[in-house]
């Protein structure tokens, strides 16, 4: 299970632990440069890091980078070159290192993710990088690009779906992200699946998103992980207690199964 592998050390993002100081100023550095290599990037990946943490923090790390891009970018101090550099070169190590990860094995009980953005979605990189943190912990994960969402692709993505997460960072798309919204639960078949959304746009539509009747809304793809995993362990609790005719109750002291 993730939730036991995911330490609230990293909640605040690693641009706060001084152990990765060194390490994200060097990288960003390396991204940016046009003469840098994926071979040297991936190396510094496996390298450079600080030694014995869990494999999920290489994509951590990749994601503090291309949020101190866009800091830097609203803050005017890096360029559109700059940034097209180096979020196209985050991508392609994101959907490297998850087709690497999806190549291991999995079975018939492992959670599956899917992540998606409305159609016309031009940022995509932090479904890519969520996909990555997905398939780091051990999950299943499909990222759907946002062209794909008004095809039969997302009925079929929807099938094995255990939580969705929906990436949106365009207040103009908010008509496509409400028609995306609605495609999911019509196509959904069987149970309903739960919806946690992020994003720029997101975070500045609290109450639209509320009367969508979203279930999450999380400011990093950190936090988002952690949600789908409390999700997607409650229904496998909840479903274990339906096999054996029981009602458990969560609490912060563990889990008490009642008989009927």
């Amino acid at each position: 299970m993730t939730a036991e592998k995911l330490s609230t050390r990293y909640d605040r993002g690693l641009e706060h632990d001084r152990l990765y100081e060194k390490a994200l100023a060097e990288f960003r550095f390396l991204i940016l440069n046009p003469r840098t290599r994926a071979a040297s990037l991936r190396a510094f990946l496996e390298h450079e890091l600080p030694p014995g943490r869990p494999n999920y923090v290489k994509a951590l790390f990749l994601e503090t980078i291309a949020r101190q891009l866009g800091k830097d970018w609203v803050s005017d101090e890096c360029d559109f070159i700059d940034v097209t550099i180096g979020t196209a070169r985050l991508q392609e190590m994101a959907t490297s290192l998850s087709m690497e990860l999806r190549g291991s094995s999995r079975n018939a009980d492992t959670p599956s993710a899917l992540i998606l953005a409305p159609f016309g979605e031009q940022h995509t990189l932090m479904p890519h990088l969520i996909g990555l943190l997905f398939d780091s912990l051990g999950w299943s994960s499909q990222v759907l690009e946002p062209a794909a969402s008004r095809t039969g692709a997302l009925a079929r993505a929807l099938e094995g779906a255990d939580v969705a997460c929906i990436g949106w960072s365009n207040i103009r798309l908010a008509k496509e992200f409400k028609t995306l919204v609605q495609d999911i639960r019509k196509l959904r078949k069987g149970s309903r699946i739960p919806l946690v959304v992020g994003g720029a746009a997101a975070l500045d539509s609290i109450d639209f998103l509320v009367g969508l009747g979203i279930d999450c809304i999380c400011d990093s793809v950190y936090s988002a992980v952690k949600i789908c995993d409390s999700y997607y362990e409650l229904e496998r609790i909840s479903q274990q207690a339906s096999a054996a005719g029981k009602t458990a109750v969560v609490s912060p002291g563990g889990i008490d199964w009642l008989t009927p």
